[in-house]
């Protein structure tokens, strides 16, 4: 079927536009040409990520580093976890969907203490937990990865995720940062916490599939450099500070837990009401 405008017929042509010639369609098929291979790049790097992550995840049990107890009410907990949020996370990783003054007055935390303690930058208590940090230097610096919003992120893979990725960070000289990540093989992100936790070699065996291609499978972890903090309190650390991740990706579930048990609460008492006023409705029909 033949469109208003177009040339049938079988015979080539092209239309007269000012400006257009060879050059013009050269330069358009070079753009063509570069879109193309961009987004062929990005598919490439979206299949060797998921790659690494389905090898990463064969190479040891989930959960066998313990699982972690979210407790909300632990309101100590989310204070800590809150200091070491800011100390060594936020520098990369914004949580724009949160307010300094929010955190503060969910954790008791008063203004002056957040100002003097938590706040480094020229923000003010109002503001929104942003990094100074420009996405293209954050994309340059860590291998074209964008450095996730914590406001968001950790709901979304769960803070069972955050828990083992924090713990099983490792040495390997291979990778440009000098460790690796058992938990997310061929991370973009460096061990932020080696100073508290140490740096651990892991050691790894082999193990072959039903096909008998070996593939290596963890075996245990080896503290090469203690950090400044023993096993416990290292573990302490962790759980504090996912625990505040935790609360960071939905702050409203301290408010909303109260309400849904006086919700509850109050449909068993009309219930009980709707039962007793029914019978003495229907007292003298039977």
């Amino acid at each position: 079927m033949d469109h208003p405008g177009s040339i049938s017929g079988g015979h080539a042509a092209a239309a007269v536009v000012p400006g257009s010639g060879p050059g013009k369609r050269r330069a358009h098929e070079s753009h063509v040409l570069k879109a193309r291979m961009k987004v062929l790049a990005v598919v490439l790097v979206l299949l060797s990520t998921s790659t690494a992550w389905a090898a990463g995840t064969s190479m040891y049990e989930k959960g066998s580093f313990g699982k972690i107890d979210i407790d909300l009410s632990n309101r100590t907990s989310l204070q800590r976890g809150a200091k070491y949020f800011v100390n060594y996370c936020l520098s990369c990783h914004p949580a724009k969907h949160s307010r300094y003054k929010r955190v503060a007055d969910d954790l008791g935390i008063s203004e002056d203490l957040m100002k003097n303690n938590m706040i480094f930058t020229e923000q003010k208590f109002g503001d929104l937990m942003t990094v100074a940090m420009k996405r293209e230097d954050a994309m340059d610096w860590f291998l074209g990865i964008d450095p996730p919003d914590l406001s968001t992120h950790v709901r979304a893979i769960g803070p069972q995720a955050v828990y083992e990725f924090l713990k099983t960070f490792y040495i390997d000289e291979t990778r440009p940062f000098g460790v690796n990540n058992l938990h997310l093989p061929n991370t973009a992100m460096p061990h932020v916490l080696f100073y508290l936790q140490g740096s651990q070699k892991a050691v790894f065996h082999g193990e072959a599939d039903e096909n008998g291609r070996e593939h290596p499978v963890f075996d245990r972890f080896e503290m090469e450099h203690p950090g400044v903090l023993s096993e416990e309190e290292y573990e302490q650390v962790v759980v504090d500070t996912v625990n505040f991740l935790a609360y960071l990706s939905e702050p409203a579930q301290l408010v909303r837990k109260k309400i849904g048990i006086g919700v509850l609460f109050f449909l068993a008492v009309l219930g009980t009401l709707s039962y007793f006023l029914k019978k003495n409705y229907w007292m003298d029909i039977h």
